[in-house]
């Protein structure tokens, strides 16, 4: 069962991957001329905007704006508090439990394998379930941004 769940996962990520090739190509991306090839241990981890998150960049500048693809790792239980991105992200995930919950909407828990499209000025409560850090591929066509919502005081909306 472990197997099948990386088989998926590695399936699920390969495929995010050449889709957002394809698209950046379409969109007159720079031809590529050579292979780029690094290693789980090759990857380079920063901090992420936030604590407990980390980041290896893969490709642009997630940052600075344009198309771009990243690695994120949320620490075990980390939970981000009501927000919203300007961008649509797709995300697909691979290790731990990654949770997303829309406001006025239903928490779903996405194990590895599973794949969201967060859409773009949309409030959500996103983060990392306990036990395990939790590992996703992430890309979005500009600049990543994270924008707090403050919750209306209790009893007024």
């Amino acid at each position: 069962m472990m197997r099948q769940s990386r088989v998926i996962t590695a399936a699920a990520g390969v495929l995010l991957l050449a889709v957002s090739s394809v698209a950046m190509a379409a969109k007159g991306g720079k031809a590529v001329k050579s292979d780029v090839v690094w290693t789980a241990d090759a990857l380079k981890w920063e901090d992420g905007p936030l604590k407990g998150t980390h980041v290896a960049k893969l490709w642009g500048d997630w940052m600075k704006g344009g198309p771009y693809g990243v690695l994120i790792k949320f620490d075990a239980g980390l939970m981000n508090p009501l927000h919203k991105h300007t961008q649509t992200l797709k995300i697909v995930v691979l290790s731990g439990t990654f949770i997303h919950h829309p406001e006025g909407g239903v928490e779903t828990k996405l194990g590895p394998g599973s794949y969201l499209l967060q859409a773009g000025g949309k409030n959500h409560v996103s983060g990392c379930g306990d036990g395990a850090e939790c590992e996703f591929f992430m890309t979005s066509a500009d600049k990543f941004d994270l924008i707090l919502v403050k919750a209306p005081p209790a009893g007024k909306k």
